[in-house]
């Protein structure tokens, strides 16, 4: 018997076999970073290790490998989101006292990778969110420039902008769901 694997062994090994390039190009392109995809595939095989007998029993094995890795990727997002919030200095916070939130929302919007759906997001804005969009992110003006050009109070303005990063959020969250669920 020495030497020989069990049946089940060998079919757990095929699986693994099978599905770890595809779970690693997957975490791959959900995460964009080759050293995070790979803890994520390895995380994504020790657990099916773990759960070895249930994977057995399981009517759709491939897929429970996928939606173990759609889970852990999403847990590694949230913990890379909050450590990027702590991250953020109080110095950072405190330098407009006037909008305390404003210097962790535009550290927030200089992580966004924003040629990746640019193109998908701005299509779905209507004209004038587009142009509130482009004068802040793409001409780089500041809140005091666009009020004066647009005749409005700075206040209202921050409150358009607020309205707009949650409609582009909820936008890039569409997106992401269309293409990577």
């Amino acid at each position: 018997m020495f030497g020989q694997i069990s049946r089940p062994e060998a079919e757990f090994q095929k699986l693994c076999e099978d599905y770890y390039e595809k779970i690693l190009r997957y975490s791959h392109h959900m995460l964009g970073n080759e050293a995070a995809a790979r803890d994520c595939t390895q995380e994504v095989f020790l657990l099916a290790c773990r759960k070895r007998e249930l994977l057995a029993q399981h009517p759709n094995p491939g897929g429970f490998l996928f939606q173990s890795a759609k889970n852990l990727i999403k847990k590694q997002q949230r913990e890379a989101f909050r450590q990027m919030a702590l991250d953020t200095s109080l110095e950072e916070l405190a330098s407009d006292p006037s909008d305390p939130g404003a210097e962790l929302w535009e550290s927030l919007d200089r992580r966004i990778d924003a040629p990746l759906y640019l193109e998908a997001v701005l299509s779905r804005l209507d004209d004038e969110k587009r142009r509130l969009y482009a004068l802040r992110y793409l001409d780089k003006k500041s809140m005091a420039e666009i009020a004066a050009l647009l005749a409005l109070r700075e206040d209202a303005l921050r409150m358009r902008y607020v309205r707009l990063r949650r409609e582009i959020r909820e936008i890039v969250e569409e997106i992401a769901e269309q293409n990577f669920v």
